[in-house]
């Protein structure tokens, strides 16, 4: 083989660089200069003087209404219950940031939960028309936000509206969007025009978006409208969409982002999430669903065992310029695109993912593009790893230009295929098949076992090694390995490598 050896210290680099670069957009906060320091613990006495120039409040609601624009406000561990919401922002600038000892000043967010209880009262924070407010290290649960926003309801958790929202370290569990018609965003709630909202390192855990038996429900851990938007590095994970088997469809049963100008989403965990618990209501987008977006990126993330009995069980993505990259989608299921489902006007772009173990019970158990008519959905697909998605691994519903580069596409029973009727176009190149039925291969297309590892990347020996095209804008792999800039591999993974495996009783010792 005419392979040049991958430099290690060159790899390291390139991995190292990226974490940097993802700490930085993980860990960044607005600006801002220092205010006054308000501080909250359970008594309302004894905080440190030096640390606490604002006073000592045992009521956050109260330190909120002391506070002014560009202020902020310590909390104490402890929880804090009002019966209702535990802290309502309008028209000021805050910071509110939990994980301190009983004098505040003394910071230990591992040592110190701060917990903030609505007792299903209203959202447990509740901001609006604020500019920019910081939340950080704290827990928020049994938020409920019915009569939010009209008839429905939104942001159990958190509800933000024409306000800069960032939230860092948080922990995020148990909320529901609405009880009663509609409901939008069971964790958080944002909607913005031209803002932006960062979300970084947190855990949004089990919240519902409607748990009622009427309307939709959209958006089970996020729903964010308008805007441009960051999401790093956090844990989105068992969330629903709704909770009825009636009422209309949900969306989003992890993350629902519409209208954005800007949506960064990066090396994020999308766990365990669903549009609804049956398969009525029918639901889309079990782990992400993006609807009428600029410039969304997708990347570095985990998407695994979600579930949305219509479409998309890992990711749906509707009517937007996106691009998926270096995602490992694996153990999703839906009724068409248990991995993956696109339906856009300008080209979606899927590069360098492993789309593998996900199942859909009518079409492309790894990836669907379709549209009804005309204009076609438009799709490219350039080193992939798709595999072991039961009985169709892509499919090109109806209206589509699908063009695929240097994929590959084993272990179903039927590989890349179009419906018929159709008026499909298909442009495939230099891809590797091995499939119980291959009616489209296209051109220079393998058939060949790939021999791959259980974790699917390359053997040697796999006709998959140096068989690709070169693709001047892709320059690493799914694990951040340069491609080689000579001769390219076919899939998400450069390079053949070895796994060992350890025998049960060694693996075991503790």
């Amino acid at each position: 083989m005419k392979r040049r050896l991958f430099h290690l210290w060159l790899a390291a680099l390139a991995g190292s660089a990226l974490a940097l670069a993802l700490l930085w957009l993980g860990a960044a906060t607005p600006a801002r200069a220092l205010g006054t320091t308000y501080c909250v613990n359970q008594t309302g006495a004894g905080c440190n003087g030096a640390a606490c120039g604002g006073g000592c409040y045992s009521s956050l609601q109260a330190a909120v209404n002391a506070a002014g624009t560009g202020d902020e406000v310590h909390i104490a561990g402890g929880t804090y219950a009002p019966g209702g919401t535990v802290a309502a922002i309008s028209g000021k600038e805050l910071v509110l940031r939990g994980g301190y000892d009983s004098t505040c000043a003394g910071f230990d967010p591992d040592q110190y939960e701060t917990v903030l209880d609505a007792q299903w009262g209203g959202s447990v924070i509740s901001i609006t028309n604020a500019g920019d407010v910081l939340l950080e290290h704290l827990t928020l649960t049994h938020g409920d936000g019915t009569g939010s926003c009209g008839g429905g309801g939104c942001g159990g958790g958190i509800y933000a509206s024409g306000t800069n929202l960032h939230v860092g370290h948080c922990v995020i569990t148990d909320n529901v969007g609405t009880a009663s018609g509609s409901g939008y965003g069971g964790g958080i709630y944002v909607s913005n025009s031209s803002g932006h909202v960062d979300i970084w390192s947190s855990r949004i855990l089990s919240n519902t978006a409607n748990t009622s038996s009427t309307g939709s429900g959209n958006g089970g851990g996020i729903y964010i409208t308008g805007g441009s938007v960051s999401v790093v590095e956090n844990q989105i994970v068992d969330n629903l969409a709704k909770l009825a088997s009636s009422g209309s469809m949900p969306f989003g049963g992890g993350l629902y982002l519409t209208s954005l100008t800007q949506g960064d989403v990066l090396t994020n965990v999308i766990r365990g999430n669903r549009g609804s618990p049956s398969g009525s209501p029918t639901s889309w987008g079990g782990g992400l669903y993006v609807s009428g977006s600029l410039a969304v990126l997708v990347s570095g993330n985990r998407i695994e065992d979600n579930h949305a009995s219509g479409g998309g069980g890992g990711v749906y993505s509707d009517w937007n310029s996106a691009h998926l990259t270096r995602n490992v989608i694996v153990s999703n299921t839906s009724s068409g695109g248990g991995g993956v489902y696109i339906r856009a006007l300008t080209p979606v772009t899927l590069s360098n993912n492993l789309i593998a173990g996900n199942t859909s019970s009518f079409l492309g158990g790894g990836v669907y593009v379709g549209h009804y008519e005309p204009p076609p959905t438009q799709a490219v697909l350039v080193n992939n790893t798709i595999a072991d998605n039961g009985d169709t691994g892509v499919v090109g519903y109806n209206s589509v230009v699908l063009t695929m580069t240097n994929n590959l596409i084993a272990g179903h029973t039927v590989g890349l295929t179009t419906t018929i009727p159709s008026s499909a176009t298909v442009s495939a190149d230099t891809n590797l098949f091995w499939n119980t039925s291959d009616p489209i291969t296209g051109t220079g297309g393998i058939r060949e076992d790939p021999l791959l590892w259980g974790s699917y990347h390359l053997r040697e020996g796999s006709p998959a090694l140096d068989a690709g095209l070169n693709v001047d804008w892709l320059t690493v792999d799914l694990d951040g390995n340069p491609r080689a800039w000579d001769e390219y591999d076919i899939g998400a993974f450069e390079g053949a490598r070895w796994e060992v495996f350890l025998p049960l009783v060694v693996r075991n010792y503790p």
